[in-house]
């Protein structure tokens, strides 16, 4: 917990397993972000508390040297609603702080950063918080960012698929079911309707870019006898193309306006939060991470072999490399095929197993930092792929 305790000798370890225990949900990290900002100034970092207009973003920076690159490492520490750090933020906000402290101690001229991005499992008013950060400018003055992600493997370029949220909510008519059946109009049947033909429709969907539709009943009526006259559904509708997936909106929206229609009912979508986008891949930056890792005695995957797997998950990161040179190192913290957003997910984040590779992920990072604060030429290979690379 915090205190008025020295910060200055807390280590990443000692970061990731208070992260963990404090267990902030989305937009809530109140007490995880003022933590994490007290660390960096203890090291000599500027900080800016609710950056962005954000009440638990931040962002800390130290120059060193004259001119140079802005190094940017994005820290995330919100947990999941119910199980806690299921995710592994706490490992992300670790490594975030140490790979810049561990970064400044390296480089001779460069300005690193840290931001503070709460909210990417879009639990909160500020769900997607880098997308909101990037359209407003946010990153404009950032030459290249890095980011780390705990999981079940490592790999260096791994896709993600482009996501969007909704909400549906359904008006009907509330009557007595026994006496007045026919005065009636139930927004329940609507919503079933509805969930019924999303299933359908997942039948007739390209099966080659990776499309995940999921959805609940959130909301259908408070008593057996009266007509429901509201009913809520929530659905993720995800593709690893983006033009493809406003494509799956467009039909996902007449089923629900359809199903509204042959209730008699009415309906309301909404999105909830921005629209996560996929991945673009760095070639240049994704390799020399990959070669940094093996030669440590990770067993990393090739570029091609990660690219080609199919992929999993969504995530705000997603689409700040689409602005800017980016990548998200994935780290082992558990054995392969291990449910995440579980328990056993839970207790991986704060195991020793975690402690060494998030103590890697740091040393790799802050040498990838330091490569690109001195060496023109690989920044110039990094702007180039930036530009022309045709993987997201």
């Amino acid at each position: 917990m915090i205190t008025s305790e020295d910060f200055s000798h807390k280590n990443q370890w000692d970061v990731a397993l208070n992260i963990h225990e404090l267990n902030e949900t989305g937009s809530q990290e109140f007490k995880s972000a003022k933590y994490l900002s007290s660390v960096l100034k203890s090291r000599g970092f500027k900080v800016t508390e609710k950056y962005a207009g954000i009440p638990t973003a931040f962002r800390a920076e130290k120059a060193v040297g004259q001119g140079g690159p802005t190094i940017a490492f994005l820290a995330e520490y919100d947990a999941l609603p119910g199980i806690g750090h299921a995710c592994g933020h706490n490992l992300i906000a670790a490594s975030a702080l140490f790979s810049a402290i561990k970064s400044a101690e390296k480089v001779h001229n460069a300005r690193i950063v840290v931001i503070g991005t709460p909210d990417e499992e879009g639990s909160g008013e500020y769900s997607g918080s880098k997308i909101l950060m990037a359209n407003r400018g946010f990153f404009d003055d950032v030459d290249i960012v890095l980011g780390s992600h705990p999981g079940d493997s490592w790999d260096v370029g791994r896709q993600s698929l482009a996501v969007q949220d909704f909400e549906v909510t359904f008006t009907g008519t509330a009557s007595h079911e026994a006496a007045d059946p026919d005065k009636g109009r139930s927004a329940l049947d609507a919503a079933i309707l509805t969930y019924t033909g999303v299933n359908m429709m997942r039948q007739h969907v390209r099966r080659d870019l990776n499309v995940v539709i999921h959805g609940i009943i959130k909301e259908g009526g408070t008593a057996s006898n009266v007509t429901p006259e509201k009913a809520v559904l929530v659905y993720g509708i995800r593709s690893s193309d983006i033009k493809y997936h406003g494509e799956l909106v467009r039909r996902f929206s007449k089923i629900a306006e359809g199903c509204a229609s042959a209730t008699d009912t009415s309906c309301k979508i909404r999105e909830i939060g921005p629209l996560f986008t996929t991945t673009k891949i760095n070639p240049a930056l994704s390799n020399f991470i990959r070669d940094r890792l093996v030669g440590r005695g990770a067993k990393c995957p090739s570029l091609e072999e990660t690219f080609s797997k199919q992929p999993g998950g969504s995530t705000d990161f997603a689409n700040i490399s689409q602005i800017k040179p980016a990548l998200e190192l994935d780290f082992q913290i558990a054995d392969e095929g291990t449910p995440w957003h579980s328990h056993v997910s839970l207790e991986a984040a704060k195991s020793i197993k975690a402690k060494k590779a998030l103590d890697l992920v740091i040393e790799v990072l802050s040498d990838t930092a330091k490569k690109f604060a001195e060496d023109e030429s690989f920044r110039e290979k990094i702007r180039h792929d930036f530009l022309t690379n045709s993987l997201s």
